[in-house]
């Protein structure tokens, strides 16, 4: 049966949203979360759209509701086609029209800057998806989703389906509300660490983290998502923000148990946190703790903003592509690109990956506590051959008000450079 009224509006929805949604700083989601082949599919991708969208509204971030609400546009097409019977679908159809309606508002609303008529219109879709989900079965209505973290387009209602392609055990499916920022998720994984020696300048140092779950079993390296080409990203700084380490450590002896060894540059305790994220969860984790020293901790110096810096021989620039100089404030996303020079002022076209990207961007708040960790827009880079610059594009978001340092971490001739800016986030 063909809808063409449905067909219509689609189409008109997507266009908006063409014109509109920003550049993602992720790479699409697989073919499979966005083509629902039955209800339960369809109607478990809408809950999540909408449950992104909520979750949007609360931390303000107005400006990836087009994206997110977009999401319900495939379940919604599909199901006026596979209601319970034939008798149903015009009704389904007249629905689903109404919802396509309620999803334009979302998206033009936020597109406003009006997050209290996107919250209206969204209200105004759970209702007209009240009046829908009786012509459904309702196991199908109210279903979970699974899928193989390592081949994501593979789908199961029941968790306890292995992945036919790897046997893996699935996880519940979601959907990033962000690509720009995501709020932590609340830990799960508690970290410990020892050190060979207290912490002095100019000493190299081994250390072992040790990860354990809420039932102090071990975590391993397959209870862990790959992120950028590895399970585990350790971040170290010291209380000045001025010596930042990143390390990817190797699994010890013990189960649970990983080791790295750095050389800090100051003798003053170390902050350590480790960027990861559960296959049982899919969200991010940043737990913290701390390697001690008999020096004491410097305090941070140099706060004026600075989006310049000189790294070894070369120059870093960071720039806001709206071209305004206006302050950067929490909660609002801004287009941003670094770009690297050489001492003569010429363009580095060199870069190489480094953990998949071409950069990293990581920057520590003043209060010691607050991290930010932001990639490359265009995704992962697969092919270790290729090579990138000068200009990287990013997408900024400050959650919170208060002082940054950022470093940009880039890769040239086989050396890592660390480059370090300080931003200013007002409220």
């Amino acid at each position: 049966m063909q809808f063409p009224a449905l067909r219509a509006l689609t189409l008109a929805f997507f266009l908006i949203a063409w014109a509109t949604i920003p550049l993602l700083a992720d790479p699409p989601l697989p073919r499979g979360m966005l083509e629902p082949k039955n209800a339960s599919e369809a109607w478990n991708l809408i809950r999540l759209a909408m449950k992104n969208v909520e979750t949007l509204l609360v931390e303000k971030q107005l400006s990836e509701i087009p994206t997110q609400i977009s999401y319900c546009s495939p379940g919604l097409r599909i199901l006026p086609r596979i209601t319970k019977d034939s008798d149903s679908s015009p009704k389904v159809e007249a629905l689903a029209l109404r919802a396509f309606t309620s999803v334009n508002a979302i998206s033009s609303s936020a597109q406003r800057n009006n997050p209290v008529g996107a919250k209206n219109a969204l209200t105004s879709l759970g209702d007209v998806l009240e009046k829908m989900a009786p012509y459904f079965d309702p196991k199908a209505v109210a279903a979970d989703i699974f899928f193989c973290p390592t081949h994501p387009d593979f789908l199961s209602e029941e968790s306890k389906t292995p992945c036919a392609i790897c046997s893996m055990h699935l996880v519940p499916r979601r959907i990033p509300y962000s690509f720009v920022y995501m709020k932590p998720g609340a830990p799960t994984i508690d970290m410990t660490v020892t050190a060979s020696a207290p912490l002095e300048a100019g000493k190299k140092v081994n250390v072992k983290v040790r990860l354990t779950k809420a039932d102090k079993s071990p975590v391993l390296l397959a209870d862990l998502m790959v992120m950028h080409g590895q399970p585990i990203h350790l971040l170290l700084e010291d209380p000045s923000l001025t010596d930042y380490h990143h390390q990817n450590p190797v699994p010890g002896k013990t189960p649970g148990e990983y080791e790295f060894s750095f050389t800090p540059k100051k003798t003053a305790p170390y902050r350590i946190w480790a960027d990861l994220v559960p296959r049982s969860t899919g969200l991010q984790e940043l737990p913290f703790t701390d390697l001690p020293s008999s020096g004491k901790a410097a305090p941070i110096e140099d706060t004026e903003t600075r989006l310049t810096s000189s790294a070894g021989v070369y120059q870093f620039a960071l720039t806001f592509n709206d071209g305004i100089h206006s302050p950067i404030v929490a909660g609002k996303a801004r287009a941003m690109s670094i770009t690297v020079t050489d001492p003569e002022g010429r363009p580095i076209t060199r870069l190489e990956p480094v953990m998949n990207a071409f950069c990293h961007l990581v920057g520590f708040y003043d209060d010691y506590r607050k991290v930010v960790h932001l990639h490359p827009t265009g995704g992962e880079i697969g092919d270790q051959k290729l090579r990138g610059g000068p200009a990287l594009g990013f997408m900024f978001f400050a959650p919170e008000a208060g002082f940054i340092r950022l470093y940009g971490h880039v890769q040239i001739d086989g050396k890592a450079i660390l480059a370090p800016f300080n931003l200013n986030v007002e409220p």
